[in-house]
């Protein structure tokens, strides 16, 4: 392959990926005709389409939401002062009730109105 010039290397190797996507295309054809199979599988997938949207998480935005919570609760109860009247007590008096029975009866309620 010395005397081999770049420009036939490159179709040379055009000639290889278009050869992989004519059996790639193929193989699909004849599953879609034994299997009734019509998705694509993940890494058979060429190019996103413009109109498929990758759905989008929010876990990072609730992450940092909650340590951001976290750290205003931590700063308010060092100080010892109160962001719009909540003091760290009453925070922490909120977040350890328990509402298993106001639960229950929501439950009760909504199953009694179907």
């Amino acid at each position: 392959m010395k005397n081999v010039s770049s420009e036939q290397k490159l179709q040379l190797i055009r000639q290889i990926r278009s050869r992989y996507n004519e059996d790639r295309y193929d193989l699909r054809d004849r599953e879609r005709v034994l299997y009734g199979r019509e998705s694509m599988r993940p890494w058979e997938e060429d190019v996103a389409d413009p109109e498929q949207e990758i759905p989008q998480s929010s876990f990072r935005l609730r992450i940092l939401l909650a340590v951001l919570l976290f750290a205003v609760v931590v700063t308010i109860d060092t100080n010892g002062t109160s962001l719009w009247g909540l003091t760290a007590e009453k925070i922490y008096q909120i977040i350890s009730a328990d509402y298993e029975d106001k639960i229950e009866e929501w439950v009760e309620t909504l199953s009694q109105g179907k």
